[in-house]
């Protein structure tokens, strides 16, 4: 599909290649969001419009200054870059960047220290721990299965070893 007024409606994701929904407008930019591994690509346009100035440009000099990411941005093929980012908490956080776009992305949650009130900006679902609960849910449909299996096994067998003392 073509991009309609400079956004791109369609993009995959570098780390888990699984389709990010794009959010957004033309006047405040546009970011992409992975439902599958959390991670975000934030244009140009969007970082300007959500992020304090002296933090984004502090992030740009660091991305921008790294090395070769090894894979081109999700909505222009341009060449991406890495850096390392220090953040407020005095933690290192690596960023990518796109060179030609200037876009940015942020692995799960990476994104938190520069903008930290991130999931209400973009309506991003609030998790806690988004792995958790899929797994728990997972675990508890997984441990009914596995006990309704046994409980059918144990009354096969209560059947044959009844049959046998006929």
């Amino acid at each position: 599909m073509p991009p309609q007024w400079g956004i791109v409606l369609e993009a995959t994701c570098p780390c888990c290649n699984s389709e990010m929904r794009p959010q957004g407008d033309v006047v405040e930019g546009h970011m992409h969001y992975c439902g599958s591994c959390m991670g975000i690509l934030a244009s140009d346009r969007w970082l300007n419009s959500n992020m304090r100035q002296t933090n984004l440009r502090n992030l740009r000099k660091s991305v921008f200054d790294g090395q070769p990411a090894g894979y081109r941005c999700p909505t222009c093929q341009g060449e991406m870059v890495k850096g390392l980012v220090t953040t407020a908490q005095r933690d290192s956080i690596e960023v990518d960047g796109c060179l030609k776009c200037g876009s940015l992305w942020f692995d799960n949650k990476e994104i938190e220290p520069f903008i930290p009130d991130i999931r209400e900006k973009a309506s991003l679902p609030d998790d806690a721990n988004p792995i958790l609960p899929a797994i728990s849910g997972g675990m508890t449909i997984a441990k009914s299965v596995i006990s309704g299996l046994f409980d059918a096994v144990g009354s096969l067998s209560g059947r044959i070893d009844g049959d046998s003392e006929e």
